[in-house]
């Protein structure tokens, strides 16, 4: 072994000084290159370098350019092994990374970012213990940070980054945690993947991407996916002293270490590769993350469904939610421009964009021709208590709210995608919700389950992992049901809980002798806890409530919009706007609350909507007797008109 050692060394050392000799000749300084991400890490020293300034060209540069490893070392095509290129150290000469990783999809972990609207969470789920709980690393209300339960940079890496591109908890290998620094070392980082959107290479599969980034294959998903490599092997199910250039698990020979080959014929003769990078990004990118299907059965078929109006119209998402150099994509929802204190923002939300904005002396309504609604006879009230969206936005509402699935929370359009429809995490929408502007808009909902530790008046969520042997106990002291239960969670589904089972997982768990606690279940908008007798009991509690976020999309046209029938879309004792049901959904068998009005998520009860209605079953009469009433008073104001101009005539012909 240690003649191998010297053998490869003194190929690294050739390959080093081959490296140099090429990029000297290339016009590109691998030194430079690896001073740049020193300097990258400095936000103080920020540059704009070559490709981060427009000369006002609107063409789109070629770029046939070195690609390079992790190391900052030039790829040759007769490397042996051949390592992934990093999109970090191959971008590096020409753009800076640093402005780019404070992106919006990049710059979670930054405190200092405003967290702006409530956006979807990542929903950490398991079948077994019936969990499905909101996290995000904004402080957005009603999610949990990661951190808070224990969930590391690398776990959360593994467990999420299918969907999204790199960087943020990506690249932050924790180096005060040894074991998870170690694996770190084995996976690589996963670096801001610039392909997943700008790639247009036709071979770019996201899919792969996420394949590898499951297996732990951090610092190769990117190549493997890219089109012009393929990649194989799993580093998930590598030792922890795994060495990418030997690639052997001596231990386990049987295992395939993470690899990459490039394809036949990328490298020109100067050892460069071409890769089909475009500017505007086409949509089919964005949906590989911002995907939505509703499990309808008049609605799952995707071909019977209409697709956004502005799409059809052949826009494309990057025409609304753009961005500059900074990648602080537009999110385009009302009060943007405040949190980010630009007021050009404005203008690329609905009503900016429709209908202009009333800062600056420039008109910015009717952006790539948008028209300019007339909303004839529909009360200015309106505009003030509802969206846009709220008539626009989603598939036409029925009498309850539609179950669905998005690419986040059920990996849609991975490789390995659960096809079940009652998969968890059970989301629905369209649900209408009165949020902090006042407005009423389309949301998305999320009921929180999971089980806890009371501290207080607060709650911490517990790790499946740490809930999963009392979890099995239960299940296995109910025969009736034990095979039942399996067969759903078998299938993604969680099991049904009885009160008993609830009680006697509670126990268990605040029994626990490594960590006595105080435990309870959240699930079906309640808190369940044991009394001191040993008896469940629930109460309200605000962990309970469900975690919504707004949407946008799909926009219907005006024809198809609330309203186009009258005011009986909304106004009427069975109209789904206020009345429809929201399934409260939960495990639990015992569950006495089904579902809840729409009126309570938008805080307007149910009387006044029902009285309110009942106007419009009277408004024809009192059209009717107003109209009536009309002629009357016109027919004695003419006939006293005609009184007044004969006495006028009386008078003349009196004094003539």
């Amino acid at each position: 072994m240690a003649k191998v050692g010297i053998i490869f060394c003194l190929i690294g050392v050739v390959h080093f000084l081959f490296a140099q000799a090429d990029t000297s000749q290339s016009g590109i300084d691998t030194q430079k290159v690896a001073s740049d991400s020193i300097i990258s890490e400095q936000p103080k020293k920020l540059e704009l370098k070559l490709g981060d300034k427009n000369d006002g060209n609107r063409s789109i540069p070629i770029h046939l350019i070195d690609i390079f490893d992790e190391e900052g070392m030039k790829i040759f095509p007769e490397d042996r092994p051949q390592l992934p290129f990093s999109t970090k150290q191959t971008c590096l000469p020409c753009h800076n990374y640093e402005i780019v990783r404070r992106g919006w999809h990049f710059n979670a972990l930054d405190q200092d970012v405003p967290p702006g609207r409530r956006g979807e969470p990542w929903i950490l789920y398991d079948p077994l213990t019936a969990t499905q709980l909101p996290l995000s690393y904004r402080s957005w209300p009603g999610s949990y940070r990661p951190e808070d339960l224990g969930i590391n940079y690398f776990t959360f890496t593994r467990k999420f980054g299918r969907h999204f591109p790199g960087g943020g908890p990506g690249e932050k290998a924790e180096e005060d945690d040894p074991d998870a620094y170690v694996r770190w070392m084995v996976s690589g980082q996963l670096e801001i993947n610039c392909l997943s959107c700008h790639n247009a290479h036709p071979e770019h599969d996201q899919a792969e991407f996420a394949a590898h980034v499951t297996r732990e294959n951090y610092r190769w998903a990117a190549a493997a996916s890219s089109g012009l490599a393929i990649g194989k092997g799993s580093a998930k199910d590598m030792p922890n002293n795994f060495d990418i250039y030997f690639g052997i698990d001596p231990d386990n020979p049987r295992a395939i270490p993470p690899s990459i080959t490039y394809k036949p014929n990328i490298f020109d003769e100067r050892a460069r590769v071409f890769f089909n990078l475009v500017r505007k990004v086409p949509a089919e990118r964005c949906y590989f993350c911002h995907s939505t299907v509703y499990l309808e059965e008049n609605l799952v078929e995707m071909w019977e469904m209409d697709e956004d109006v502005h799409l059809k119209a052949g826009m494309t998402c990057v025409d609304c939610h753009r961005n500059g150099l900074d990648h602080m994509i537009v999110r385009g929802y009302e009060g943007e421009s405040e949190v980010r204190e630009n007021p050009v923002i404005a203008s690329f939300t609905c009503k900016g964009c429709h209908l202009g904005t009333e800062d600056g002396e420039i008109p910015l309504a009717g952006r790539l021709g948008a028209p300019r609604p007339e909303h004839k006879g529909i009360p200015t009230v309106h505009f003030e208590r509802l969206s846009c969206t709220a008539c626009h936005s989603g598939p036409w509402p029925t009498d309850h709210a539609y179950r669905i699935k998005t690419s986040r929370a059920n990996a849609l359009g991975t490789h390995t995608v659960n096809r079940n429809e009652e998969i968890i995490p059970k989301l629905q929408a369209t649900v209408f919700v009165k949020d902090e502007s006042g407005k009423i808009e389309p949301h998305k909902l999320l009921w929180p389950s999971f089980w806890a530790e009371i501290k207080g008046d607060s709650v911490t969520p517990l790790l499946p992992e740490k809930v999963q042997p009392a979890i099995l106990k239960a299940l296995a002291a109910d025969t009736l049901t034990d095979s039942m239960n399996y067969e759903k969670i078998l299938s993604g589904d969680w099991p049904e809980l009885s009160r008993d089972q609830i009680i006697l997982i509670l126990k268990e768990l605040s029994s626990d002798s490594t960590h006595p606690m105080h435990a309870a279940y959240i699930g079906g908008g309640k808190l369940y806890k044991l009394s001191k007798s040993g008896d469940l009991v629930k109460e309200n509690h605000p962990a309970a409530q469900p975690y919504t976020w707004a949407f946008a999309h799909d926009v219907r046209p005006a024809s198809q919009s609330l309203g186009i029938h009258g005011c009986n879309d909304c106004h009427n004792n069975s109209a789904p706007f206020y009345f429809s049901k929201v399934a409260v959904l939960s495990p639990l068998k015992f569950q006495n609350e089904k579902f809840r009005r729409m009126t309570s998520f938008e805080k307007t009860g149910v009387l006044f909507p029902r009285l309110f209605a009942m106007t419009f079953i009277f408004r024809p009469w009192l059209k009717l007797i107003i109209f009536i009433c009309s002629i009357i008073i016109a027919s004695v104001l003419i006939l006293y008109a005609f009184k007044g101009l004969d006495k006028i005539i009386k008078v003349l012909a009196d004094q003539q």
